[in-house]
């Protein structure tokens, strides 16, 4: 039971840092400024841009 938490526990962070990265886009922040703070790799920022 508990792996299945954390799966969902991971896949809730990861929505959270992809929701931060889009409104940091919005704000026209730069794609490795967004990447270092949310550690999201710069591929996937430039794919959320998109």
């Amino acid at each position: 039971m508990r792996e299945f938490m954390v799966s969902y526990e991971k896949k809730g962070m990861e929505k959270a840092k992809t929701e931060i990265a889009e409104e940091m886009l919005k704000k026209d922040m730069d794609i490795e400024t967004i990447s270092e703070l949310t550690g999201l790799t710069t591929e996937e920022v430039l794919r959320l841009k998109q």
